[in-house]
């Protein structure tokens, strides 16, 4: 599925489930419509990591085999799958209309197969397919965490783990995911791929992964209690900054490396603190280098790169930027170098999350945007 389409199905299934009618009160409980002999699937023995999620989801009749005897853990889940388990766990949870459960689970002829789901989707308003122009394909992550939040009332989803905003290390607050991610890992339908939380969004879906998330969402007691770990701070590389030919100058391997080495002692610090808060520390950090004894210079060597500034102790606007800019490529934050390589000032600008950030270290302002910003003492 193409990633633009991937946004749309989501952004659907966001708008649906806002407007969505109020599920029932009483929330039923999921009934056992299948006998499981353990075993029974040769790819799911007793001891597979898998074992109770698939007995649940077979027992409740949310997913089968792809065959009598495979279950095909490692399999990836299509579009067109994963709208027949959302139906399934919608129907099972809010029985609006008790004569619905021939659609939900197949009609026997229909073309595709899937219709019915999309129809059921749509009819009950907590999802929309739309834009998608190939139900075979495979579905994300993240896409399947915002169906399944989709589909089951919010009442079912009581939060039982402390994840804080931002806490999940690849589900920025500001992607089109979070907002179903974090719920998920609140209630421990999901919880990560490692200790820090990781939950490769934009990757494909096992069906393994998918009967632990559905089995959770239907059967509370196989849900999970966790605290993530923090993250351990890990900076850039030299040679993975997103300005590295910027940065360098005329600055050789060595000269940048010792230069990388004294923009890591700047913001190792700051880490931890919001994008925000890291420019400032940066701004802050860089005009104490200024005021402890550099002096303004465009003949000394190297006065226009970080070298210049971090380990000569050469001032220029042209140094500092790139100096600056050194300290947001290390902690994976992009810029823009304005005026860059023009006899003129020349600062940072940095977008955070759609409101443009001054970070000018050497002009005495960091902060939003003013417009138009110029040198300050002009």
């Amino acid at each position: 599925m193409k990633r633009k389409v991937t946004a749309l199905l989501l952004a659907l299934i966001l708008l649906f489930a806002l407007a969505a009618p109020a599920f029932a009160a009483d929330v039923p409980a999921f009934d056992k419509v299948n006998a499981y002999t353990p075993g029974q699937f040769a790819d799911v023995p007793a001891s597979s990591r898998w074992a109770a999620n698939v007995q649940a989801v077979y027992e409740f009749g949310l997913m089968g085999g792809v065959t009598d005897t495979a279950f095909d853990t490692e399999g990836n889940l299509t579009i067109a799958q994963a709208a027949a388990m959302a139906c399934r766990l919608h129907h099972a949870y809010c029985r609006l209309d008790p004569d619905l459960t021939e659609m939900v689970y197949g009609q026997p002829g229909v073309s595709p197969w899937y219709k019915p789901y999309i129809d059921y989707a749509a009819a009950h308003e907590f999802a929309s397919f739309d834009g998608v122009d190939n139900y075979n394909a495979p579905i994300t992550r993240g896409d399947f965490a915002g169906l399944m939040w989709a589909a089951a009332p919010p009442e079912v989803l009581p939060a039982i783990n402390s994840v804080e905003e931002g806490s999940i290390p690849d589900v920025p607050v500001s992607s089109y995911y979070a907002e179903p991610v974090y719920a998920l890992y609140r209630a421990g339908i999901l919880t990560g791929n490692d200790a820090y939380g990781t939950y490769t969004p934009d990757s494909t879906i096992s069906r393994g992964a998918v009967a632990a998330i559905i089995s959770r969402i239907a059967d509370p007691a196989l849900r999970r209690t966790f605290a993530l770990e923090k993250q351990p701070f890990r900076p850039v590389p030299m040679g993975e900054l997103a300005n590295l030919k910027s940065l360098r100058k005329n600055a050789n391997d060595e000269e940048l490396a010792r230069a990388y080495a004294e923009a890591l002692k700047i913001v190792t610090p700051l880490a931890d603190l919001t994008r925000e808060e890291q420019l400032y520390g940066i701004a802050i950090a860089l005009r104490e280098r200024f005021e402890s004894g550099m002096s303004y210079s465009m003949e000394t060597p190297h006065y226009n790169d970080p070298y210049g500034y971090l380990v000569l102790g050469a001032a220029s606007c042209a140094g500092c930027t790139r100096a600056t800019g050194l300290c947001l490529n290390i902690l994976g934050i992009p810029y823009e170098h304005v005026n860059e390589n023009q006899y003129s000032h020349q600062w940072c600008r940095v977008n955070l999350g759609g409101v443009y950030w001054i970070c000018d270290a050497y002009g005495l302002y960091c902060g939003p945007e003013p417009a138009p910003y110029k040198h300050p003492f002009v």
